[in-house]
Formats: C-alpha cells, sequence, structure tokens
C-alpha cells in the first residue's frame, strides 16, 4: 500500500496543519490488519506565506522504505482557485479531488466531492477550523486513517486551548463526508 495525498490552499489556510495531522495520525496511531503505517510528510509556500500559494504532500505507506515526494497524487484536497490551478495539471486519471465547494470555482475532468468547509466554519463563526473540516470530509471519504486517530494526532499538535475546536470541526467534516457519499449512491 502507498498512498499520496496533497492539500493545497493559499498560506493561512492551515494547509500545512491538516498535512502534519494526517501524516502523525498515520505514522503514531493506525494500524492496517495489526500492522504500522508509515508516513512523510513535506511541505511548501510561496514567499509571502500568507496568501500565497501553500502546499503540504502526504505518503502513508505499509512499508517503511519509500521516495518522499508526490509527483501525482492519488487524492488532491483544494481550497482555493490559484491552487486548483497550480496543481491541478498534476493529477493522473484516477486521482480523486476534494475541493472546497465555494473557493474553487473550476471542477476538473476528474473524480470528485465538493465540501463548503469554509462556508461550513463561517456559520459556525470559527473560520480558522476550515482546514480541519476538509481533513474530516477527506477522512470520511478516503477510509485511509480512522476518525481516531486524526482525533488523537489534533490532541498532539493543536495549540493550546484548541483541541475540542478543532476535533469539533473534524466531525463537522466527518459528517458533510458522510452526507456526500450517501449523496453519491442516491444518484
Amino acid at each position: 500500500m502507498l498512498i499520496s495525498i496533497r492539500f493545497a490552499g493559499l498560506g493561512g489556510q492551515g494547509i500545512i496543519f491538516s498535512g502534519i495531522a494526517l501524516a502523525r495520525a498515520a505514522s503514531l496511531y493506525e494500524r492496517k490488519r495489526g500492522n504500522e503505517l508509515f508516513a512523510v510528510q513535506t511541505q511548501s509556500y510561496g514567499p509571502e506565506a500568507r496568501g500565497g500559494t501553500s502546499k503540504c504532500d502526504v505518503k502513508i505507506s505499509d512499508r517503511a522504505e519509500f521516495y518522499p515526494f508526490i509527483e501525482k497524487p492519488d487524492y488532491l484536497i483544494l481550497m482555493s482557485e490559484e491552487a486548483y490551478e497550480q496543481f491541478i495539471q498534476d493529477t493522473k486519471s484516477d486521482t480523486i479531488v476534494v475541493l472546497d465547494t465555494d473557493a474553487v470555482g473550476s471542477r476538473p475532468d476528474l473524480r470528485y466531492y465538493e465540501v463548503p468547509a469554509i462556508r461550513k466554519a463561517k456559520e459556525l463563526r470559527k473560520p480558522i477550523i476550515a482546514n480541519i473540516i476538509m481533513l474530516g470530509a477527506f477522512i470520511y471519504l478516503s477510509k485511509i486513517i480512522s476518525k481516531k486517530s486524526v482525533i488523537r494526532a489534533l490532541q498532539d499538535i493543536s495549540p493550546q486551548g484548541t483541541f475540542e475546536l478543532n476535533k469539533d470541526a473534524l466531525e463537522v467534516g466527518f459528517e458533510l463526508g458522510k452526507a456526500l457519499r450517501l449523496q453519491q449512491k442516491e444518484t
């Protein structure tokens, strides 16, 4: 098993935090058929840091040795139109795209899911949690890592006083992912 995930958006959206949480969950807390998983996380962002395009790549494997960089991800999670424009060409025919409904205006010629993460975060009056809502939706849709493992990782890395907020945001995203999957089955 070797799965590659790219989170992309704008600096300041928590893109890198989401990738770190996923990689930590996979490498420290997840077990597949009783075996440990291995993960590597890399990140890059424009020189402006806030507002420029940001990406965080995560590779998860059941083997300890693998090349850490991603050329064409299995999953592409997008939280801005700028990220779409920059990274959509780095996909393959079976890449699954998870994109924010309102922040990404374009739609790929690939299998994709629309998650209203930013809108939901604003409705909850906590715009800062949109990345964790998106992570929760991705966790449900991909079934790569358990929600329990991600919650444990969030407990480790959330800044003081923000764990419960992040945990609740993950649950909101998880439920959005579940609704998308049900909707897909109905069509």
